[in-house]
C-alpha cells in the first residue's frame, strides 16, 4: 500500500533554508509528535523536549522534531530540523513555555517562528 502525504502546515514559509539532520531523543522523552520543539542535553548530546526551566542544557531551542517518535523507554534516532521557518500553531513546547518562550533565542540559530493563515 503506497503512503499518502498529508500536509501538516508544520511550516511557516520558505524564505529560511530548511536544515535537517538526524538526531537521538533520550530515553524516557515520551512520544513526541512531529513539531516539537527541541533542546540539547548538554552531558549526553541526546535530545529533549525544550523546556525553559530545565537545567540540563534544554531549556534552549536546538532542533524541531521532524518526525513523531517514541522515546518512553529506550533511545531513538529520528529526523530533526535544525533550520526553517515554522507554524507557531504546530510547535509543542515543554512545561508551561510558548513559542513567545523561545522566539528569540531561536532566531539565533535559524529557526523562526512565524503565525500564518
Amino acid at each position: 500500500m503506497a503512503e499518502v502525504f498529508t500536509p501538516d502546515n508544520l511550516f511557516g514559509g520558505n524564505v529560511a533554508p530548511v536544515v535537517a539532520d538526524e538526531a537521538t531523543i533520550v530515553s524516557g522523552a515520551g512520544v513526541l509528535t512531529r513539531g516539537t520543539v527541541l533542546g540539547l542535553v548538554t552531558a549526553s548530546g541526546k535530545l529533549n523536549i525544550v523546556n525553559s526551566t530545565a537545567l540540563d542544557g534544554t531549556k534552549d531551542v536546538y532542533a524541531v522534531l521532524a518526525e513523531d517518535v517514541n522515546a518512553t523507554s529506550a533511545d531513538k534516532k529520528c529526523g530533526v530540523y535544525l533550520t526553517g521557518e515554522f507554524n507557531i500553531g504546530k510547535l509543542k513546547f515543554g512545561g508551561t513555555d510558548t513559542a513567545a518562550t523561545h522566539k528569540v533565542n531561536a532566531r539565533k540559530i535559524g529557526i523562526f517562528f512565524k503565525k500564518t493563515i
